[in-house]
C-alpha cells in the first residue's frame, strides 16, 4: 500500500484516477448542525424544560429517564411503525411527556405534544446547514458523482430536506426508519449502494462516528470522519474533515 500525507494531515491509499464515483452523507453533524446542540432537546423542549430545571434533576436519573423515554421510540422505528409524520409526532409526544415524568419534573401531555409538533414540522433556525453545503453538493453534481444520504433519521427527515433545497441534489436515499434498522447495520449500507448502483469500492460515505465508517467499510465503502463538530479526529485511522468544503479535493485525492 502506498502512503501519502496531503493537507489534511493523515495516511490513506492512493487509488486510481476516477475510481471514486459515489458520495454518501450523513446528515446529522455531516449535512447540518442542532442549533442546541441535540437533536432531541429542541429550542421547544428548553422553554418547558431550561437548562436550569433539568440540573435540579440528580445526573443519574436522567440518563435513566432518557434511556426509559427512547426506548420506545427505538421498538417502534425497528418495528416499521413510524413510518408517517403523525407517527412520529405520536411517539415524540410520548419521548417528551415520558422524559419529564421520570425526570420527576412538571409532566403535560398537551406540552409534550407541542413541543413534538415543533420537532416534527418546524425546521427553521431549529437545525443549522454547514458553511458551504450548496456550493459543495452542486460540485460535486457537477463533476459527475452520484450523491446520496445515508442516515439514522425519522420521516422528517423528508420534508426538512425540501424545507432547505438539499432534496435535488441525492440520486439515493438510505434512511433507518424504512428499513426498520440502524447504521452500522449492513443493511442501511447495501441499500444505500442499491439505489447508486455503484460497488463500494467505488463509494466514498462520509459520517460523524468511526463505527458508522467501521460498517461501511465491511462492504468496501471508503469512509470520511466528519469531524464538524469536535474538530478532533482522534486515532479513527480515517481520513477527516474538519469543513464539508474539504471534501471535493479530498474525494479527488482518494
Amino acid at each position: 500500500m502506498v502512503c501519502c500525507i496531503f493537507l489534511f494531515s493523515f495516511p490513506f491509499s492512493v487509488y486510481s484516477e476516477d475510481m471514486i464515483k459515489g458520495i454518501l452523507f450523513d446528515v446529522g453533524w455531516t449535512l447540518m448542525k442542532a442549533q442546541t446542540g441535540d437533536w432531541m432537546l429542541t429550542e421547544k423542549f428548553r422553554e418547558y424544560c431550561p437548562r436550569s430545571l433539568q440540573d435540579t434533576v440528580d445526573p443519574a436519573q436522567w440518563r435513566q429517564a432518557l434511556i426509559k423515554a427512547a426506548g420506545p421510540l427505538e421498538e417502534l422505528h425497528n418495528a416499521g411503525k413510524l413510518i408517517t409524520l403523525e407517527d412520529e409526532e405520536e411517539a415524540f409526544t410520548d419521548f417528551y411527556f415520558t422524559l419529564l415524568e421520570e425526570a420527576g419534573l412538571p409532566a403535560d401531555r398537551a406540552a409534550a405534544n407541542i413541543i413534538s409538533r415543533d420537532r416534527t414540522y418546524v425546521y427553521e433556525g431549529k437545525y443549522i446547514l454547514v458553511d458551504g453545503i450548496h456550493q459543495v453538493l452542486g460540485t460535486l453534481k457537477q463533476q459527475g458523482y452520484r450523491l446520496g444520504i445515508l442516515s439514522d433519521t425519522w420521516p422528517s427527515i423528508v420534508p426538512m430536506l425540501k424545507h432547505f433545497g438539499l432534496e435535488p441534489y441525492f440520486d439515493a436515499r438510505t434512511y433507518s426508519y424504512l428499513l426498520c434498522t440502524f447504521k452500522p447495520d449492513v443493511r442501511m449500507y447495501r441499500d444505500a449502494l442499491d439505489q447508486l448502483g455503484l460497488p463500494g469500492e467505488e463509494t466514498v460515505f462520509i459520517d460523524d462516528l468511526a463505527k458508522n465508517l467501521d460498517g461501511a467499510a465491511v462492504l468496501g465503502i471508503h469512509g470520511i470522519l466528519a469531524c464538524l463538530r469536535t474538530e478532533k479526529p482522534g486515532d479513527s485511522g480515517y481520513p477527516s474533515i474538519t469543513d464539508l468544503r474539504q471534501v471535493p479535493d479530498l474525494v479527488k485525492r482518494m
